[in-house]
Formats: C-alpha cells, sequence, structure tokens
C-alpha cells in the first residue's frame, strides 16, 4: 500500500486537503471518488519514489458549488445521449446544451465539463467538475462506457436513473406539501394567539387580580418575552433550527433517530422501504452500465439515507467479496423483505439480474406511492385534532381565570 496526498474540493465546495492509502494510483481515485471529493492534485507522500504526478485542471467556479436538480441533470444527459447516438462529436454536444442552459450554474457547471474534456481529460473525469450536476453514481458509469465505447447508452443509463430519482422526490414532495401547509398555518395560529392575543387579557386578568394557573403564566410570559424582544426570540429560535440541524449530521444522533422512526406505525416501514428503493435504483443502473457488483454495493449503501440498509449492504459486500452470491449475502443481513431476496436469487440463476433488479425498483416505487397515500390520509386528521388541542389549550388558558374571578364575586 501507498500513502497519497491529495488536495480537492467536496461536493458541498470547500477545499479540502489529506492523505488516502492505495495500492494504485487508480485505487487511489476511486477512493477519494467515491467521498465525493473533486481531485485537484494527487501525488504519492514524501518518501514515494517512482511515481508521477498527476494534476487535475480545476475550473470550479462559486457557482459551481450550488446544486443542479436531478431533472436538469436527467434532460442535459437525455439530450448528450441522443447527440452522441447520432454522432454528434462530444464537445458539439457540450456547446449545444451550454447555449441552451437554462441557469447560469447549470451553464457554468457544463462549461467546466468542456474545459476539461478540451483539456485531455477522460469524460468521467470531466463530469468530476461538476459533482453539483453530475453524482458520483454517473461518473462511474460513463468510466466503465470509456473502456467499451458506449458512451451513449451509460449517458442514457445515467439520465433514466436520476429521472426516476427526480420522480420518486417529487412524489415525496407531493405527498407532503399538505401536511407541511398545515403545521405552517398551526404555528402562525399559535404565535398569534400568544403574541397578540394573550397579551390583552394578561392586562384584565391583572386588573382583576386574579390567580392564573401555571399555563396561563407560561403563555403570557412568552408573549410578553416575544413582544417585548422580538430580536432575541428570532435568535433563540434560530439557534434551535441549527442546533438540531446540527445534532442531525451526528451519525450517533442519526443512529437513534433511525432506531426511532423505524418503530412508527406505517412511517418506519415506507422509511425502510424509500432507503431499500434507492439503493436498488442505484445497483441496477450500475450494474446495467457494466460497473462491478462491489462498487454497485458501496454507491447503494452511500445513497440509502438509512443505517441500517447501509450496513446491510456494506455487510453483503465483504460477504459477496469473500466468495458468496449476492443472494446469500443480501439474506444473511435480514434487512430485505423475503420477495427481493427471492428475485435477487432468481436474478442471478438465469444471469438477468439488472433487469430483475429494475422490475423491483418499479413494483417498489408503486408501493412507496401507495404507502405515502396512506401515511398523508394519517397524518392530515392527526394535524386537525393537534392543532384543535392546542389552540383548545390556550383558549381553556384564557377562559379559566375569568371563570375563577366571577365565581369569587359570586
Amino acid at each position: 500500500m501507498v500513502s497519497y496526498a491529495y488536495k480537492g474540493v467536496d461536493s458541498r465546495g470547500t477545499k479540502i486537503e489529506g492523505q488516502v492509502n492505495a495500492a494504485s494510483l487508480d485505487e487511489a481515485e476511486k477512493k477519494l471518488f467515491l467521498q465525493d471529493i473533486s481531485i485537484h492534485v494527487l501525488v504519492p507522500s514524501a518518501g514515494a519514489k517512482g511515481f508521477k504526478k498527476v494534476e487535475y485542471v480545476d475550473t470550479r467556479s462559486k457557482l459551481i458549488r450550488k446544486k443542479v436538480s436531478a431533472q436538469d441533470s436527467s434532460d442535459i444527459l437525455s439530450n448528450l445521449a441522443i447527440m452522441a447516438e447520432t454522432g454528434v462529436p462530444f464537445v458539439e454536444a457540450l456547446d449545444a446544451v451550454i447555449y441552451s442552459a437554462r441557469t447560469p450554474v447549470i451553464r457554468d457547471s457544463l462549461m467546466a465539463v468542456r474545459d476539461g474534456v478540451v483539456g485531455g481529460q477522460g469524460l468521467s473525469q470531466s463530469l468530476r467538475m461538476a459533482p453539483n450536476m453530475f453524482p458520483p453514481i454517473i461518473t462511474d458509469m460513463v468510466r466503465v462506457a470509456e473502456t467499451g465505447g458506449k458512451f451513449d447508452q451509460a449517458l442514457r443509463n445515467g439520465a433514466n436513473y436520476l429521472g426516476r430519482v427526480a420522480d420518486l422526490r417529487k412524489k415525496i414532495t407531493n405527498a407532503m406539501m399538505y401536511p407541511c401547509v398545515m403545521l405552517g398555518v398551526s404555528i402562525i395560529t399559535i404565535l398569534v394567539l400568544i403574541v397578540f392575543v394573550m397579551p390583552r387579557f394578561g392586562q384584565v386578568f391583572s386588573q382583576m387580580k386574579s390567580n392564573l394557573p401555571a399555563t396561563t403564566k407560561l403563555m403570557l410570559d412568552s408573549g410578553n418575552y416575544i413582544r417585548s424582544n422580538p430580536v432575541g426570540a428570532l435568535l433563540i429560535m434560530g439557534g434551535v433550527i441549527v442546533g438540531t440541524i446540527f445534532l442531525l449530521r451526528i451519525d450517533a444522533v442519526k443512529a437513534v433517530l433511525t432506531k426511532a422512526l423505524n418503530r412508527v406505525p406505517v412511517l418506519g416501514d415506507l422509511l425502510k422501504r424509500l432507503a431499500i428503493a434507492r439503493s436498488l435504483q442505484t445497483i441496477a443502473a450500475l450494474s446495467t452500465s457494466n460497473v462491478q457488483l462491489l462498487s454497485a454495493l458501496e454507491q447503494g449503501a452511500r445513497v440509502a439515507g438509512h443505517t441500517d440498509i447501509t450496513k446491510a449492504l456494506l455487510n453483503a459486500r465483504d460477504s459477496i467479496e469473500h466468495g458468496s452470491s449476492m443472494y446469500e449475502a443480501i439474506e444473511k443481513t435480514k434487512a430485505f423483505p423475503k420477495q427481493i431476496t427471492q428475485m435477487i436469487a432468481v436474478g442471478e440463476k438465469t444471469g438477468r439480474l439488472s433487469q430483475l433488479l429494475e422490475v423491483i425498483c418499479s413494483s417498489m416505487e408503486k408501493e412507496i406511492d401507495a404507502k405515502l397515500k396512506a401515511l398523508v390520509s394519517i397524518i392530515e386528521p392527526l394535524m386537525i385534532v393537534s392543532m384543535g388541542v392546542i389552540v383548545g389549550s390556550i383558549t381553556v388558558s384564557i377562559i379559566s381565570p375569568i371563570y375563577s374571578v366571577i365565581e369569587n364575586i359570586k
């Protein structure tokens, strides 16, 4: 193993540098590639001799750090695939899509790719210059196609994959739109009651010299604080939001949250199926493009977004590396439904694994769509009831001191 020093930019556009251990330069590139690192310099560390320095052209701009939607990336790959299929030189194809780019971010990202191609880099390496538009799975497909010369098929497979990802995200967004609107209305209603309505009653209660319940005192104090110190209240709210986001990025917190959500009826099963669908989509797309199964499983684990599925796929990868079949490795994890493992077994026996994975993905997308609708149908009445309980509690907090005063007068 040789230690390689590298400098580059991660998926968020932050400049990073460090070292990676690998048996060869290609393996070092692959390891960094799987970490979403766009390489600028990759050289053997001090002491290693006989190796050549590899420089990567840095064509990134601030705009390239902004994320491009999966649907936009899918449309661009589809257009490039059509032009590549009809024999248009790739640089001319890039010029065409750059000219018709919908936003400056897309234009600058494609220009970075074009600069890499014109500069003599391979297409897969050039696509890494725009990680905001082309995720590692796409560059992996193209890298394999570079040896076989089937660029148009690799680009089409990539377009289909990103299209399915965009479609799944759209379904989730549409399903959660109504609950999010309801949540927003609930929060605004509660704030209006606490900040503007409660203080008015607070003056009345003060004049009556009534004994206030603890909940009424809490709401009055909260409303008065927000009105007298709006900047401080906003800072506290912002701090809570930022702190929550920070905590959710910690692996230990993610693991605990995943376990908690997995126990929620309907939601837990839905989250698991979403993770399986994402992983299998990735594995199917890479398998169709003749990417090695071990690499496909690594990519599937990376995009899962679910601790249990990620761990299961990495364990399956290790088992396959030690001689197990994919069916045996997946079944051993006990993280996937039996119908999926059985179809994988059939796919391995018939030599049609990638096709059957596609069938599984299509079936799971339909199941997820149905479960999303079922979840929303459950969430809607729960949110209405919750909003009624909260507003009712505030109303009771206002009315109960008034009744107390009236009883004392009697």
